[in-house]
């Protein structure tokens, strides 16, 4: 036997060997596919296209400075026209055509309908618009980062209730969002023991004549319009038929149409909302300065801008960990839920957001404004 000739035999064998093993470790995530399901057209486009694109900006800027070993993130979106009944055709095709492991959706009721498929399918979901009782009862897999609703929209009672007044009209709008922020509202004007009629209205309605004479025979001394564009409708037919009575709105009054459709009728209504002046001001405003630069134009609405802005930074800040810190026998909702979860203190541009143990989030408070004038909409109420 020739000793000489299989020893380098042997070690060149022993080193493929090893090689091959080495080659079995955990395969590196390359890339992560995320999707957008918001409104693009129809109603309340201020809630979806001006997010979509902080969206895009945020994951573009991810990209640019990632690490090595960090995923690169394609970010793929869709319009849901903000119809619930759009969420599962446009999420079954983010899954068929694009694989996404995590899906944004800001309508309310839309989350609620993609309960049962992202649990199938293991995606982890993203709500950066709204965040409140109502979503944080979904799945394991739900996420909100995102103002409260019940605090940004108590605001209009604690408001009410300043002003001494004693009889309110509440229209509301039919969709889960809106009902919420009702409840909390007739919640607290109850506790005060002031009267509210709360007038159910319908999608798409664009008269309210009837329901106006009514209140107005019934000597309302406070109107509160919880809907989307429509409701501007109502606000002209109000002053039109001499309601002298103060206007409160929601937090989605910046819509353009919502003035087109007033007439001017929406100037002097106080609603909440949120600016750069009740965020991290600095981040703020660089982040509006790389916005302007990137898109050629401000945001119609700045605080859906904002919160979309920040939901996208905080899960990134998660996701380019992954092929460090998740266990190779973890699925990737696991370890993204477990991951999420764990965030105490996340700086973001519109405060420092925490994670709360059923999914929510805290750290995004809004104050009260008013409608000023067309060309100043937004002025902080002086209480």
């Amino acid at each position: 036997m020739n000793l000489t000739k299989s020893i380098p035999t042997a070690l060149v064998t022993c080193l493929c060997l090893l090689l091959s093993l080495s080659s079995c470790g955990p395969k590196q995530v390359e890339e992560i596919n995320i999707g957008y399901i918001g409104p693009l057209s129809v109603r309340a486009v201020d809630l979806g296209v001006d997010p979509s694109n902080a969206m895009q900006l945020a994951i573009d800027q991810y990209n640019a400075n990632r690490a090595d070993g960090e995923p690169k993130i394609n970010l793929f979106i869709e319009d849901d026209q903000w119809n619930p009944k759009n969420a599962i055709p446009v999420y079954n095709k983010l899954r068929e055509e694009h694989n996404v492991e995590i899906v944004f959706v800001s309508n309310t009721n839309s989350n609620i309908r993609l309960q049962e498929k992202i649990l199938e399918d293991g995606v982890i979901l993203v709500n950066p618009l709204n965040n409140g009782k109502q979503l944080n009862v979904l799945n394991k897999n739900t996420f909100q980062v995102a103002k409260d609703t019940e605090q940004a929209n108590g605001l209009i009672a604690i408001r009410i209730i300043e002003l001494g007044l004693k009889k309110v009209a509440l229209f509301q709008f039919p969709n889960v969002y809106m009902t919420r922020a009702s409840e909390e509202v007739e919640r607290l004007l109850d506790n005060a023991n002031i009267e509210i009629h709360v007038v159910p209205t319908e999608v798409g309605q664009t008269t309210f004549k009837k329901q106006l004479e009514q209140l107005k025979s019934e000597e309302h001394d406070a109107y509160v319009f919880f809907g989307y564009k429509e409701f501007g409708f109502a606000m002209k037919e109000a002053r039109d038929m001499g309601i002298t009575a103060p206007f409160f709105g929601s937090t989605v009054l910046l819509d353009p149409e919502f003035y087109n459709n007033s007439e001017g009728a929406i100037i002097g209504t106080e609603y909440p909302f949120f600016t750069p002046a009740d965020g991290n001001r600095i981040l703020v405003n660089e982040f509006l300065a790389d916005f302007e630069k990137q898109f050629n134009k401000k945001p119609v609405s700045v605080w859906p801008t904002m919160q979309a802005y920040d939901a996208t930074n905080l899960v990134l800040s998660r996701v380019r960990t992954i092929n460090q810190s998740k266990d190779v026998d973890s699925s990737f909702d696991d370890w993204l839920r477990e991951s999420l979860l764990k965030v105490n203190y996340y700086q973001g541009i519109c405060g420092n957001i925490a994670i709360k143990k059923e999914g929510g989030s805290k750290g995004i408070y809004f104050s009260l404004y008013k409608y000023d004038s067309k060309e100043n909409p937004i002025v902080k109420v002086k209480r």
